[in-house]
């Protein structure tokens, strides 16, 4: 493993070989016995490969599946046969909590925060602290350097891919900063090297671009179906679904993507000014395991609303509330307050849906938000929305904000070089 570690982090890397105090849905195994009483050792190592397939599947964490694997050879081989089968299956029905990544000023890394457990891990990931990354995918984040080239980075592994640059040519009038708003990945490069994609919303125009790891070059649609940018896309049943700002979404058909020929772009769901809020700070799309969309507004409020300003003034702001809305296959958007047994993470990450059972202290029909824009003079705009009430509570917020980029959620991957 890559990750730097403290000093007493080590204490934390307990494998299941080790005694550790039982909890609820924690595996008991009996030990394996060699002989007699006396002379007698626990043969951890040789345990049967569906006991320890067992073991593998109850681990609710990412860390304690490396550490799994690190325990031994025996344990290591058997991480890596289930490395894909899980990843499979965490892809269609995610159950792996993100982690909040926590810019520390002044220094090359940052910190690991557990929204559950209200508690900052003793790993430190060598991310920069001034960086911002437009998106968080599979464990990997999405950024781009000054010549517009796109970089792919796993800090739990610290494994670089560079994609071709994203400009086709001619300069940008955008600041190269602000260039990409949001970037998302439909598979592991690190599993799937020849077979994942990347899709990128660009330029001020806010533009979609995919990027083609099997023919390692981009498709451009520089056009929209209604004449208006997209804020958000998830990828989404197969194909690519992109929100735009008057609450229309369009699906961006994969197979045409893949045949090289002109992306075939279809509106799911009309404009809807009936149901657009005033003041919407952000507009995000979710995935549900039923296969339905759900349209997010995040609704801004002034944090000193009695105050005035002067004309050139920067206002700060805070997400007050949000709004969500269903896609129902007739096209009409339903409002609704419930998510059920699911808590909803918004960010630069993937937006998605994350269901509560088996992770302890993860709040039902919550919503958990990072900031998704680069705003140096308020970058804590954070939290935890109860969707039931209207409350929201804060989590983690670094001490010194002042030119921060956004903190982001990452769900750890399951990179061979992890194992």
């Amino acid at each position: 493993m890559t990750i730097s570690d403290s000093s007493d982090a080590s204490e934390n890397q307990v494998s299941l070989c080790c005694s550790r105090k039982k909890k609820k849905n924690q595996v008991s195994l009996a030990p394996i016995v060699t002989g007699d009483m006396e002379s007698s050792s626990v043969d951890w190592e040789w345990l049967p490969k569906n006991i320890l397939d067992l073991v593998l599947d109850k681990l609710p964490h990412l860390i304690d599946y490396i550490y799994f694997g690190a325990a031994c050879k025996e344990w290591h081989s058997v991480a890596e046969d289930n490395r894909k089968r899980r990843h499979i299956i965490n892809a269609s029905h995610p159950r792996q909590l993100p982690l909040l990544l926590v810019p520390i000023k002044d220094k090359d890394e940052r910190l690991i925060y557990n929204v559950t457990q209200d508690r900052v891990s003793n790993m430190r990931l060598r991310v920069p602290f001034n960086k911002r990354y437009y998106g968080s995918s599979y464990g990997w984040l999405i950024d781009m350097d000054e010549t517009f080239t796109i970089i792919l980075l796993n800090p739990f592994s610290n494994k670089v891919i560079k994609l071709p640059p994203i400009i086709k040519g001619e300069e940008s009038t955008t600041l190269h900063e602000h260039f990409i708003l949001k970037a998302i990945l439909t598979n592991d490069p690190d599993l799937y090297p020849n077979d994942f994609m990347v899709a990128i919303i660009y330029n001020g125009q806010r533009y979609l671009a995919v990027y083609q790891s099997s023919v390692r070059s981009w498709t451009y649609m520089d056009d929209h179906p209604n004449g208006m940018g997209y804020y958000d896309i998830i990828h989404h049943k197969g194909d690519f679904y992109a929100i735009n700002g008057g609450l229309g979404v369009g699906r961006i058909d994969v197979a045409s993507i893949e045949k090289c020929s002109r992306p075939q772009v279809s509106l799911v769901a009309p404009e809807a000014p009936s149901v657009l809020i005033q003041r919407v700070r952000r507009f995000n799309l979710v995935g549900t395991s039923e296969g339905k969309l759900l349209l997010v507004q995040g609704v801004y409020s002034r944090v000193y609303p009695d105050r005035v300003y002067g004309e050139w003034e920067d206002v700060p702001i805070f997400t007050s509330r949000f709004v969500i809305h269903k896609l129902e296959e007739s096209k009409e958007l339903v409002e609704i307050r419930d998510i059920g047994d699911n808590a909803m993470f918004l960010g630069d990450n993937n937006s998605f849906l994350l269901p509560i059972h088996g992770i302890p202290g993860l709040q039902r029909n919550c919503i958990y938000y990072t900031n998704n824009e680069y705003d140096p003079y308020f970058p804590t705009d954070t939290g935890i929305y109860n969707l039931t009430d209207g409350s929201i509570q804060p989590h983690h917020v670094p001490e010194d904000t002042k030119e921060l980029p956004p903190m982001l959620w990452i769900t750890p991957g399951l990179s061979r070089d992890l194992l």
